[in-house]
Order: structure tokens, then C-alpha cells, then sequence
């Protein structure tokens, strides 16, 4: 049973809910008006002023819970006292009307301060979102739409990760439903074992491109662009600088002033693109496919750390729904892919070129064909003891490939990257960032001990001197020191 002290609307509304989920409920007031219409629906229920109620007359034992919704606090209050000291084993939940008052009951006794004002404050901002979100789709369909007679074309983060392939798969699905055709590009390579896994596991057509030429050839050809998990076109994705593309959808922090677009969605306090890109699937109504609902929930938790960093409601709420639709042996072959030998040689040697300087560790892994096995390595390297942050680099061709992890609440990887090596070379996240930095003509040269010895020396130096840490300076010849260098801006 429950008891309510104090019939409202609340109390009346309460009381009517309570009954409808086969609940007893016996419900006090002193106005009798109030309680007529209770007695209408055959509830049990006593006439009496809280001042002088006999509570020894109550059918205490069978009682779950007393309910607290007088006016006035003070008779919350001095219900809550009374209540606590005959029957200590019982739960009492209380209305409040501040948070001052909610603190009060709290310390004499009530085990709930509900304040209304607040549950109400937050339901509608909740609807505001709920608008928000309805808005933002509109808008995207509006773009979509659009792209009916020559199609979409969907540009991904160059090295694709697992949330921009699941993110970029979505948007493939949504132009689907509008009958618009849509093919999806990336630059660099897919070469993390898992990522190719995803990708031949879902049987889905990505063509890769190596130049901005091809991929400027293909926007003549198309009506609309989209731009995923990147936000600033040539910035880690292989759109040419001046392009400026009709859809962009990412969760990375960015200069919001350089970004230029039709719609713009960029949600750095979400953990996932994922995560955007089902809510725009449950707002459209687009059930996903075991397969696609796999690669989104598989995106989301490799983003988000297996939920551990940068993790949102919107994230769980994502994951929830994604569960029941996923397919679990699909999910089980993708996240048990064979690891290749130069992903254990590159993690081998990250080991033993380690660098530690107080809680930061970096580790150069030397020349690379596979830049997917860097975070691996950093993951890893992150687990040492006395490590929060950990940068690893390699050369592949003529290009640095950077990955960091971080633990230290102190530290926003994505900046510190940025401020060592420029703003269109690096970003990321607070707790996890990349970057890559193109050597050009240098990354030709025939002296690779040189190369990669400046190059490790360039690097260290400018990391750890954005960290503030102070390094002792390697001797390095001036005119390859410089060649390097020049490479890196600021």
C-alpha cells in the first residue's frame, strides 16, 4: 500500500496512476471536497488534519511508502520527522519547491525530495531537444532530396575509423529511403584489422582515392557532397581546400569559423558521429539492418572507449537501441579480426623506443605502411604505470602519422596536438587525438636514418614543448633540421 498526504491534482493524478498498476493507495486530506472525487473511483481515504492524525490507526504494516504532498514545506517537514520516528523502516518521498527545502527533508528523514518545478524545467527541455533534433533532420532530408538526379557523394575522414564507416553507411541509408543514389570515398587507408574486417564483413562498396584531383572529378559529377567525421575540407579527409561541401556531420572539436556548409552538424560533447546518425535513423522512422545497426553500436563503443571517455546519454541511449538489432556473430567477427605481423611489429617497437618524461610517453615506431596499428600501440603503451599520456608517430611515405591517448583530466589532446604541430595537421578529442603531417619532397630523400632522426627529434621536441615540458636538444644538422621543420607549421 501506498499512503498520499495531501490530495492536489498531483496527489489525485498520482493516486489514479498508482491504481490503474494494481496498487493499493489510501489517501489523507482534510478537505473533504477533495476527496470526493476519489471515493468516486472507490479509493480508500481519511478526513483528518495532519496535526492530529493517528497514525497508530494506519494500516502500517502493508505500507511500501509514504507520499509527502502538502502546500505547505513545513508540513512536509513535520510530517517527515513524525513519520521517520514511528516508523524508521519506511520510505518517504517528499514534493519540494527549492532546493533548499529538498536538502531540509532530506536531513530529517525523506529519502526523495521531488521538486516539481525542476521535473517540469527538464521535461520541456528535453522536448526542446526532441524539436531541435526534428529540425536539424528536416533540414538534412531538405539537402538530400536535392541530390535526386545525379546523387550524393559521401566523403569520409581519410584512414576511416569504425564510426565513420557505420556514420557514413547511415547517411548512405537515408539518401535510400528518398530514392537518391550515393556512393561513399576516402582517402589514405583502411588497414586497421578490425576496419577491414567491418568493411568486407558488410559487404559495402567504398572506393578509396589518392589524389584531391580525383576526388574534385567526382564532385562535377554529383549534386551533393557530404562530409563525414571530418569538418574542414582537406583537414584529414581528401576534399580539395576550396571545396565547400553541401553536408557536414562530425563530433570533433573544430574552429567553428572555418567551417562552410548547407548543413552543419557538429556535436563535439557527443562520443560518436554514431550516435547522430541513429537518432536521424529513429527520427526518420529507419529501422537499421542487423548489419548497419552493428557497425553503428561497434562505432559507438570503439569511439567512446568501450563507454569509458566522452560518453553521453545521447551515446547510451544510441547503444541501447542499436543492441536489440544488432547481429551478434557479425560482432563477434569483427571484433575478433587476426592481428597482422607488422601491427605487432609496430606495437613491438613503440615499446622499445619508448620515451618517458614524467607522465608523458612517446614512442617513435619508425617507417610504417600501416598507420592503423598506432593507436593500438598507444592504447597499450597508455596501460603503463605512471603513464596518462602517450603520443605515438611513425613515417609512412612521406607523411607523419601521429596517435595519442590520454588519461589526465588536465590534458585536451586535440589542442595540445594542434598547438604542437598546427591546427590543420592535428585533432581529435580531450582524450584522444591524430594527426598527420605532410613531409612532401622530404619524405623522398635517400638518407632515411637522417630523415627519421630529424623527423624524431622535430617531433619530440615540439610535443613536449607545447606539453611545457623542457628536453635536452639532440644535435642535429641545421639544413635537414630545417627541411623538416618547415614541414611542421604552426
Amino acid at each position: 500500500m501506498y499512503i498520499i498526504l495531501g490530495c492536489d491534482d498531483t496527489g489525485y493524478a498520482l493516486a489514479l496512476s498508482l491504481k490503474r498498476t494494481g496498487e493499493e493507495v489510501l489517501v489523507i486530506d482534510n478537505n473533504e471536497g477533495a476527496l470526493l472525487r476519489l471515493k468516486e473511483h472507490n479509493f480508500q481515504t481519511i478526513l483528518a488534519d495532519i496535526n492530529t492524525l493517528n497514525f497508530d490507526s494506519l494500516p502500517i504494516q502493508d505500507t511500501i511508502a509514504f507520499i509527502l504532498l502538502q502546500k505547505n514545506y513545513k508540513d512536509n517537514l513535520f510530517l517527515a520527522k513524525g513519520i521517520k520516528r514511528l516508523f524508521p523502516d519506511k520510505f518517504i518521498l517528499s514534493r519540494a519547491s527549492e532546493e533548499k527545502e529538498a536538502s531540509e527533508l532530506l536531513e530529517n528523514g525523506v529519502d526523495q525530495a521531488i521538486q516539481p518545478g525542476k521535473i517540469i524545467t527538464n521535461t520541456i527541455l528535453g522536448e526542446l531537444e526532441t524539436a531541435k533534433l526534428k529540425q536539424s533532420v528536416f533540414r538534412l532530408v531538405n539537402v538530400i532530396k536535392e541530390a535526386v538526379n545525379k546523387g550524393l557523394a559521401i566523403f569520409l575522414q581519410d584512414n576511416p575509423d569504425p564510426d565513420a564507416i557505420a556514420s557514413g553507411l547511415a547517411l548512405k541509408r537515408i539518401a535510400e529511403k528518398y530514392e537518391v543514389r550515393s556512393k561513399i570515398y576516402y582517402g589514405g587507408n583502411i588497414g586497421h584489422q578490425q576496419n577491414k574486417t567491418l568493411v568486407n564483413l558488410l559487404e559495402t562498396d567504398f572506393t578509396r582515392l589518392k589524389t584531391t584531383d580525383e576526388s574534385l572529378d567526382i564532385i562535377h559529377t554529383v549534386d551533393k557532397v557530404a562530409l563525414i567525421e571530418a569538418s574542414i575540407p582537406s583537414k584529414n579527409n581528401i576534399l580539395p581546400a576550396n571545396i565547400i561541401p553541401n553536408i557536414i556531420i562530425d563530433h570533433h572539436q573544430t574552429d567553428f569559423s572555418l567551417v562552410k556548409g548547407e548543413f552543419i552538424e557538429i556535436l563535439p560533447k557527443i562520443g560518436a558521429t554514431s550516435t547522430i546518425l541513429t537518432r536521424y535513423l529513429r527520427q526518420l522512422d529507419i529501422i537499421p539492418d542487423p548489419p548497419l545497426a552493428t557497425a553503428l553500436r561497434y562505432g559507438i563503443r570503439i569511439d567512446t572507449g568501450g563507454f569509458t571517455r566522452n560518453t553521453t546519454t545521447e551515446d547510451l541511449d544510441a547503444a541501447a537501441y542499436l543492441s536489440s538489432l544488432v547481429d551478434v556473430g557479425l560482432l563477434n567477427q569483427i571484433e575478433n579480426p587476426p592481428m597482422s605481423a607488422e601491427t605487432i611489429d609496430i606495437i613491438g617497437r613503440a615499446i622499445r623506443n619508448r620515451e618517458v618524461k614524467g607522465s608523458y610517453l612517446i614512442s617513435c615506431v619508425e617507417f610504417i605502411t600501416d598507420r592503423d596499428a598506432l593507436p593500438q600501440a598507444a592504447e597499450l603503451l597508455l596501460q603503463m604505470e605512471g603513464i596518462s599520456t602517450v603520443l605515438v608517430f611513425g613515417i609512412d611515405k612521406d607523411k607523419v602519422q601521429l596517435s595519442a591517448r590520454s588519461m589526465d583530466s588536465r590534458v585536451n589532446l586535440a589542442l595540445l596536438l594542434q598547438k604542437a604541430f598546427g591546427f590543420m595537421n592535428a585533432g581529435g578529442h580531450a582524450t584522444m587525438a591524430a594527426g598527420t603531417i605532410d613531409l612532401g619532397i622530404f619524405g623522398d630523400v635517400t638518407d632515411k636514418k637522417s630523415l627519421l632522426r630529424i623527423t624524431l627529434d622535430a617531433v619530440r621536441r615540439k610535443f613536449f614543448s607545447a606539453a611545457g615540458i623542457d628536453i635536452e636538444r639532440r644535435e642535429i644538422p641545421d639544413e635537414l633540421e630545417l627541411m623538416v621543420n618547415n614541414s611542421i607549421r604552426d
